[in-house]
């Protein structure tokens, strides 16, 4: 096995990009306030941006920017504009699906370039035809199995980056048309509203006023609407297939998400790159997997069995994310808080996946105000003679 692949985590604002790399990302992938496609991922502006490539290099690590809206006429001034910006600020690479997107990057920038799933590239011979435009990696499409992909491995000259975690659109490698007909939002645009997940009935064209429901079960039918990706159980079998970056999905996604998710690949991907079965551990590492926000897993289409998931289009997880360990001292643990907490007894995670119970029995503020309970964005410390690592996770786990 190849003794280096990269974990590439998703960084929707400043904070989750600080996360992710302190919680083992080889890489980051981030976006611009605009010509990305997660306009309500709360992204960068430019001050921001600087800040978050300088951070990331600053630990060795890599960014890379997505670009991969597809864009009008009109947008490409604005467009070269912004480039002119990131040729002073480079990242590691650009993100891109549109050609004409692609055409200006290779004319006013040298910044490496990564196609985007959204290009659906299936096949070698499409990745090569792209390889003299600068591009160095391909995002591959989602539909492809893991024998697609070996035989795609061994013909192609440029980088192959799957996604192995996270949500999955139920259209042809994201492009989809559903929501910008239904709701005038564009999915190809970043701003999709997720119209796959709704309940629907149906209408025939000469009773338009007599709605059907299409019944399933009590809670609704979700014909559309996809399982999330869990590629951890068959991880190996993705790295064998020549796969030199592995992608998680989830840059709207929470801290918490950003932190555990990270951490269990982190994990799973050195026991593998080092030779050790990871056979006895998954249990573990799916148990953690479970306790962030989810729709039930699958494998995609890596094994040739795509599945959509009907019976809810909702979230599950086994814990509530209660918040970060900004830093201790002495005998203080000072927490941000991010949903509402009371004394107790609670878990803390590392970036090791190492957790300790911690008891709470008050709070206080930063003027040393005692404090009942700590609301969303108190910042708050308690004492205590537990030892606790910094940005460690506070949770609160079911039995």
């Amino acid at each position: 096995m190849d003794n280096f692949v990269e974990l590439l985590s998703p960084g929707g604002n400043l904070e989750k990009i600080r996360t992710a790399i302190r919680y083992g990302a080889d890489a980051v992938y981030t976006g611009y306030k605009l010509f990305g496609l997660r306009s309500r991922a709360g992204n960068l502006d430019k001050k921001e941006l600087q800040e978050a490539i300088n951070f990331v290099h600053k630990s060795g690590k890599k960014i890379y920017l997505t670009l991969n809206s597809y864009l009008f006429d009109k947008e490409f001034d604005e467009l070269r504009e912004f480039l002119y910006f990131l040729n002073n600020n480079p990242p590691d690479a650009l993100i891109v699906s549109d050609l004409g997107v692609l055409s200006f990057v290779n004319q006013y920038t040298d910044i490496p370039i990564h196609i985007s799933t959204q290009a659906n590239i299936t096949n070698a011979y499409a990745a090569n035809l792209l390889k003299p435009f600068n591009v160095e990696r391909v995002v591959l499409a989602r539909e492809l199995t893991i024998d697609d992909i070996r035989d795609f491995a061994k013909h192609s000259k440029v980088e192959l980056e799957a996604f192995v975690h996270g949500a999955m659109c139920m259209s042809y490698s994201g492009r989809c048309f559903l929501s910008a007909y239904l709701t005038k939002r564009s999915a190809n645009q970043g701003d999709c509203a997720q119209s796959c997940r709704w309940k629907y009935t149906v209408v025939e064209e000469k009773r338009k006023d007599m709605p059907m429901d299409v019944e399933e079960h009590k809670e609704g039918t979700f014909i559309f609407n996809s399982y999330d990706m869990c590629a951890l159980p068959i991880l190996k079998d993705i790295i064998d297939s020549g796969v030199k970056s592995l992608k998680i999905e989830g840059r709207m996604k929470s801290v918490y998400y950003v932190a555990i998710s990270t951490a269990v690949y982190r994990k799973a991907l050195d026991d593998l790159l080092e030779g050790r079965n990871i056979a006895d551990k998954v249990d573990f590492y799916m148990s953690e997997l479970n306790k962030i926000s989810h729709r039930p897993y699958s494998f995609g289409f890596y094994l040739n069995d795509p599945k959509q998931y009907l019976e809810s289009s909702g979230y599950q997880r086994d814990c509530d994310f209660l918040g970060v360990v900004e830093y201790s001292k002495d005998d203080k643990i000072f927490i941000k808080v991010r949903n509402r907490i009371e004394p107790g007894v609670y878990e803390v995670v590392d970036s090791e996946l190492e957790s300790k119970m911690l008891e709470i029995k008050e709070f206080f503020d930063m003027n040393s105000n005692k404090k009942s309970v700590g609301n969303p964005n108190d910042f708050l410390y308690i004492k205590t003679h537990l030892k606790v690592k910094d940005f460690s996770i506070l949770r609160r786990c079911e039995s």
